[in-house]
């Protein structure tokens, strides 16, 4: 699909149409229902949509899509959240998989999991349901603590997240069961079919139902890291296939910060790893097309395709081979952040899209907006924008819009065929500039290390510019990045404004004029004092100037609980705890629906439940909530 850039006064004139409509009028034009797709790992840059011909078609090319579409963080657990709260990951402090960063617990006890989407939709008088993998850290150890707001949830479970012929569920926080002989793909399929057709039997309920497969994620299990598992029909598609060889695929010369300085070039058997893992990833993609075109059928069977609004994304993207490392995620590059997301329903223009930059942050408010809720009825603490009413077609010239936040704190690695051993060096902020004719990436990483690259004339980001080449632009692009490391709500939105609060400048090009130039030279460099796998302010200083990190809206503190518990970081009862089911073999050969596949189904025992230690763990943040 080629993009467009859609006309000011057409995409004005239809958004404005459509916030007129949701203001009164029937449950189906007023609050259409909402059906979002949210995949695991799926990557833009490298072709992942090739392999969704029926998405594509029936989604993509009758709906908009947003070009220009990022994660704030290149890793599942604190981009979900981040998502969720619509804020960013520095805000609500969930910041990794697991603890000291994060993860399930985490998200309950400081609270968030009291005031984000699904009771924000409630407010609207939406029904809300969600199927598949919320966050990391939800397993068979905490299942009974039920993840509040939905009316009716259906989660995968730990540490058979990732076990694709292993599928494990708990649902509205009953017993855990296990779903015999069966593909995961296939009995999220069905328990979302089977919850779409129930909720079109009430037409005076709006409803929002997130369908969250797993797929294209790796396979975790016991033993290692692998090529994920594709639903048994598919297992021999596209024979051949490789890893795309793009300019940064295990370049001859690396030029990187950190750990990724020091890997070598890839060898063979790495290079076939990434070939095996691109090819399985496209294969599990097809699962997913077949799911998503199933619902649409639902929803054209009762004549509701037309009214509902569908979105799909992923909560990040993925690299097979690019930068040296066989597979995987948690790089700032433009593999790992940038996703697909498009969305087609009442009001939207087909076929057409936009360059304007977009994230996920921005994607609570608009689901809110879509929903018609009033904005006197959102939470206050949204870093995000509403992409339905502030983003427009002449977006680039909006200081709104140019400047994307990306963050990182934790681990890194290779997703199989690599070993890193220095992979803790991986805690980095970043900032990407997308304007109408220019761009940048700039990265300060816990190393103090500097990364820079214009996008425009590097878009593989390989060749790095030295600050010392151009310090003009070094010092404006660290002043940016020392402003939204720490922005909440409208220093998000317009970070230009909260540096130059009287107005004078609303891009990078209005940055650049050299009546500022002593400004941003006076300017403190973001730094590191260490590289910390969790956030800690202490650690993150210089600031701002003016910038209090104790004060109650520094990191939205004022919006969650502490969560300064202390203990090992590591614990029993993740997603690389003992499994106490074994794959017994590979399925999905014949979609069944879910009647067929109850049939196999039994819950857990108390020896399968108690395998993982419950108990004996031990929750591990820092003291810093």
């Amino acid at each position: 699909m080629n993009p467009l850039t859609v006309p000011v006064a057409l995409l004005y004139f239809v958004l404005a149409c459509l916030a007129a409509s949701q203001a009164h009028g029937n449950t189906t034009v007023s609050r259409p229902n909402i059906l979002f797709i949210f995949t695991d790992d799926q990557d833009l840059e490298l072709g992942s949509l090739n392999y969704l011909p029926k998405i594509r078609e029936r989604v993509q090319d009758q709906g908009f899509t947003f070009n220009n579409h990022y994660a704030t963080v290149a890793l599942c657990c604190p981009s979900r959240v981040a998502l969720l709260r619509g804020q960013h990951a520095h805000n609500t402090n969930n910041t990794f998989v697991q603890a000291q960063g994060g993860g399930y617990d985490k998200f309950r006890l400081s609270g968030e999991d009291q005031d984000y989407l699904p009771q924000w939709l409630r407010k609207a008088g939406y029904r809300s349901e969600y199927i598949g993998k919320l966050m990391n850290q939800y397993g068979i150890y905490n299942y009974n603590i039920t993840p509040k707001g939905w009316d009716h949830f259906d989660g995968l479970l730990d540490p058979y997240t990732y076990t694709f012929n292993t599928p494990v569920f708990s649902q509205n926080g009953q017993r855990p069961i296990y779903y015999a002989n069966q593909h995961q793909t296939d009995v999220i399929r069905a328990k979302a079919a089977d919850r779409l057709t129930r909720l079109l039997a009430n037409p005076d309920q709006p409803w929002y139902l997130q369908v969250a497969p797993v797929a294209p994620h790796q396979q975790f299990n016991d033993s290692g890291r692998y090529p994920p598992v594709p639903l048994l029909r598919h297992e021999n598609l596209y024979p051949g296939l490789t890893a795309p060889r793009t300019p940064n695929f295990n370049p001859v010369v690396q030029d990187k910060p950190s750990w990724l300085g020091e890997i070598p070039q890839m060898n063979a058997s790495q290079i076939a790893f990434s070939d095996e893992t691109y090819r399985r990833r496209a294969q599990a993609l097809a699962g997913i097309d077949e799911m998503v075109s199933h619902l649409l059928d639902i929803l054209a069977q009762a004549g509701k395709l037309d009214d509902t609004l569908i979105l799909f994304s992923s909560d990040h993207g993925y690299h097979v081979g690019q930068h040296r490392v066989p597979a995987g995620k948690t790089l700032p590059y433009r593999e790992d952040t940038h996703v697909p997301f498009f969305v087609k329903g009442p009001g939207i223009p087909k076929g057409q899209s936009t360059l304007a930059p977009s994230t996920h942050v921005d994607l609570a408010p608009t689901i809110l907006s879509f929903a018609g809720l009033s904005k006197n009825e959102w939470p206050p603490f949204l870093d995000g924008r509403d992409l339905t009413s502030d983003w427009n077609g002449s977006a680039h010239t909006n200081a709104s819009t140019e400047v994307i936040n990306i963050e990182f704190w934790g681990l890194s690695g290779s997703e199989g065929a690599l070993i890193i051993s220095n992979a803790t060096r991986n805690t980095y902020k970043t900032i990407r500039i997308i304007g109408p004719d220019y761009g940048y990436l700039y990265t300060r990483w816990c190393t103090n290390e500097t990364e820079i690259y214009d996008t425009v004339i590097d878009p593989y980001e390989q060749n790095r510019i030295q600050p010392s080449a151009q310090p003009s632009l070094a010092n404006r692009l660290n002043g940016i990045l020392l402003a939204t490391k720490t922005c909440v709500q409208d220093s998000c939105r317009d970070p230009w404004s909260y540096l130059h609060p009287g107005g004078s400048v609303h891009n990078l090009k209005d940055a650049l004029d050299p009546i500022h130039d002593q400004y941003y030279a006076s300017l403190p460099q973001v730094s590191f004092k260490e590289c910390l796998l969790f956030q800690s302010p202490r650690n993150e200083e210089p600031f701002f100037p003016g910038f209090d990190p104790n004060a109650p809206y520094a990191f939205a503190q004022q919006y969650r609980n502490s969560t300064a518990l202390l203990g090992s970081p590591a614990y029993p009862g993740t997603n690389d705890a003992p499994e106490a089911i074994p794959e017994l073999g590979h399925f999905g050969a014949v979609y069944q629906g879910l009647a067929e596949i109850e049939k196999d189904a039994r819950v857990l025992t108390d020896e399968e439940l108690a395998s993982t230690g419950q108990g004996t763990r031990k929750r591990a943040w820092p003291l810093y909530g």
